[in-house]
């Protein structure tokens, strides 16, 4: 690979070192914007996009896993499971004498915020229909290394189920034993009360817990001492002495999920990297006193974390028609419509100043904007906001009631994000979203017959100013959806080529879908085009 997937924070400091010569570039360029005599010029500049499809990309080192079925009103059908091992908290284990198991407690909060003492708001829920849950005991072994590299490089998983193009996850293996199983599973966002007897035998609340996944893992169809024999049965064993041989014992739970209804289900976001995300083993044993010999019953708890690796696999059962659009890209001429669609969906590619039937291209915006006299670049106009708008096509959306509130765009040469995201500190904190300066969200375009039109709007403006004043590369740019553009951690395809090799977490998270006009649409006001506001400063 000749580029890095992950290092944003570093590359984010790398930025920040020529921050200063972009500001003060920058600043020249706005400060002139509210000078009087000073005109400001509209220049617009060729931009082909087309579609892309996203093939099945790593998905064992998210920090959240997406859990359902969701029918998207534009795409079709997409069900998510999740593979995860479990992991014990301590390797120092004394059960105690006779112990007997009280119960075994699943746990995975959901990812929620409160809204006051008692009640929470779910993030990251799409649908409201329950969907058929079912937990298993994994017995397929989710190795740490790649034995096929050279260099004792991580295991890669992918979201199609895949560890390399001639290799899967066995289906047989990862349903091993059924440990819960719902015909009726749907998310609550109500706080969970545990409680216990008091000393007059009456129950009381102990503790509260944000909305959670939390079940019990104790199917009736399992055997008879089926925990016992597999945990406590162990406890002077290598079984449980460490993290390696427990992974090899205990090979962690497979999430199941299947619809209930082929137009209904819901999607959930799992915070399986919670502290509060765990497997709890409750028990019953017998401690004797070493100086009375009294014995008393007491309780004990064996508790395991999800700290080890976490798969998501998804299944899609997409619309046939767009599927052939997508697979037909047009990236001689470019695309009429875009469609993006998050997780293992689709998504667009941007060549800015694409030569178009005028023969307008990439040089002619160079010799606008800069000469070269005496090997010294001399900048001949200041641009003071450079943008791209995306129509959303209402013709092909008239059914569809909720829209990405966000896209993204990143450098597909170096799979990291464009200098504006950077530059943008704007921060939202009731929600952690940002770069709103950069990425403006969804809004409303009203017409002077009062027509309203959705769009979303990228500002490039530092990027140009790169390319103009630093001779930075024309590279091509992604567009995809995004549930969190703060979420920018890239994770690789399996099969990349010399258009898309990475896509951020932040569309891997996102379910949604929407169709945009592109840049060869029949409507001239919302084909695709790069908007070019500028000032030229007087010699």
């Amino acid at each position: 690979m000749k580029r890095n997937f992950s290092k944003l924070f570093i590359l984010g400091l790398v930025f920040s070192l020529f921050y200063a010569c972009e500001k003060e570039f920058s600043e020249i360029g706005s400060g002139i914007v509210g000078t009087p005599n000073i005109e400001i010029k509209l220049q617009t500049y060729p931009v082909k996009t087309y579609n892309k499809r996203i093939t099945p990309f790593q998905s064992n080192t998210l920090s959240k896993n997406l859990l359902g079925y969701h029918v998207d009103p534009i795409f079709g059908r997409s069900t998510a499971h999740i593979l995860a091992q479990v992991t014990p908290k301590s390797y120092i284990v004394n059960f105690g004498d006779e112990p007997v198991l009280d119960s075994v407690v699943l746990t995975i909060p959901y990812t929620s915020r409160r809204i006051d003492d008692t009640t929470y708001t779910i993030d990251s829920l799409y649908g409201d229909d329950a969907v058929r849950l079912s937990v298993y005991k994994n017995d397929f072994f989710i190795r740490d290394f790649d034995p096929a590299s050279d260099l004792d490089q991580n295991q890669s998983y992918y979201s199609d189920g895949s560890l390399s193009p001639s290799e899967q996850l066995n289906p047989a293996a990862l349903e091993a034993q059924l440990l819960y199983e719902s015909n009726y599973f749907l998310p609550s966002n109500e706080e969970i009360k545990l409680t216990a007897l008091n000393s007059e035998g009456e129950s009381e609340t102990t503790a509260t817990l944000a909305p959670s996944l939390r079940v019990k893992l104790e199917h009736s169809s399992l055997p008879e001492n089926f925990w016992e024999d597999l945990i406590f049965a162990k406890e002077e064993g290598d079984e449980l002495s460490s993290a390696n041989n427990f992974y090899d014992y205990f090979r962690g739970l497979y999430f199941k999920v299947e619809p209930l209804n082929a137009d209904k289900g819901h999607l959930i976001q799992l915070d399986f990297s919670s502290s509060g995300a765990d497997v709890k083993l409750h028990y019953t044993y017998q401690s004797t006193s070493p100086t009375t010999d009294e014995t008393t019953e007491r309780q004990g708890t064996y508790e395991m974390s999800f700290s080890g690796a976490r798969i998501n696999l998804f299944e899609n059962d997409f619309n046939t028609d767009i599927e052939q659009e997508i697979a037909n890209a047009n990236t001689q001429d470019g695309d009429e419509l875009l469609y993006l669609k998050g997780g293992q969906g689709s998504m667009a590619v941007i060549e800015l100043f694409s030569e178009d039937q005028a023969g307008n291209n990439f040089d002619d915006f160079i010799t606008d904007f800069r000469d070269t006299v005496e090997d010294e670049t001399v900048i001949k106009r200041l641009i003071n906001e450079a943008y791209i708008e995306f129509y959303v096509d209402e013709s092909s959306t008239a059914s569809q009631t909720e829209f990405p509130n966000r896209v993204f765009v990143y450098d597909l040469n170096n799979n990291i994000p464009l200098i504006d995201y950077f530059l943008d500190s704007s921060v939202n904190p009731a929600t952690s979203d940002s770069k709103f300066s950069h990425l403006v969200p969804l809004g409303t375009e009203t017409d002077d017959d009062g027509n309203e039109y959705k769009k979303y709007k990228v500002r490039l403006t530092g990027h140009l100013d790169n390319i103009v004043a630093k001779d930075s590369t024309n590279v091509k740019i992604g567009l995809l959806i995004s549930s969190n553009v703060g979420a920018a951690d890239m994770k690789k395809l399996q099969q990349y080529d010399e258009d898309v090799e990475a896509i951020p977490m932040g569309t891997i998270l996102s379910p949604r879908s929407v169709i945009l006009q592109g840049s060869n649409s029949n409507d001239e006001l919302k084909k695709v085009k790069l908007r070019v506001y500028y000032t030229e400063p007087n010699n």
